[in-house]
C-alpha cells in the first residue's frame, strides 16, 4: 500500500458484506487465476503531458482493478498495492473491513497515515 487512505465515515453493512465477497473471490482468484474471468482492457491517452494509462478489469472480480502496474479496489479507496501486495495486505485488509469494519490505516512502509501539513490531502 503506498497511497495515504481518505478520511472516511465508517463503514456501512453493505460496504461491510461487499467487501467479504470482494475477499472470497481474490483469495479465490489468487489460488486458481483461470477464474478470474473474462480480461477487459481500456487504454487512456492523457494529451498533456504526453502520458497514458492502461486499466484492466476482470469479469468474475468485482471492484478489482489495475491501473498500470498497481491494483486498487473499490472497496479500500485510497489505497495502492503492488502485484506481490495484492495476497500479503490486500485480502487481508478486505477481510478486515468486512468481519470487523476497520479501513487499512497503516502504509506499507510501517508508518501510520497522516494528513500533510495543511491538511489538504487527509
Amino acid at each position: 500500500m503506498t497511497r495515504r487512505a481518505p478520511k472516511l465515515p465508517p463503514p456501512t453493512m453493505q460496504e461491510r458484506t461487499d467487501a467479504a465477497i470482494a475477499a472470497r473471490a481474490l483469495a479465490a482468484a489468487v489460488a486458481d487465476p483461470s477464474t478470474w474471468g473474462e480480461r477487459s482492457v481500456a487504454f487512456l491517452d492523457f494529451s498533456n503531458p504526453r502520458r497514458g494509462e492502461c486499466h484492466v478489469t476482470w469479469a468474475n472480480l468485482p471492484g478489482f482493478l489495475q491501473v498500470n502496474d498497481c491494483f486498487l479496489h473499490a472497496c479500500l479507496p485510497g489505497w495502492k498495492y503492488t502485484r506481490a501486495e495484492v495476497e500479503l495486505e490486500m485480502i487481508p485488509d478486505l477481510r478486515a473491513l468486512a468481519e470487523h469494519g476497520v479501513r487499512p490505516a497503516v502504509a506499507t512502509n510501517g508508518m501510520p497515515t497522516t494528513g500533510d501539513l495543511f491538511g489538504v490531502l487527509a
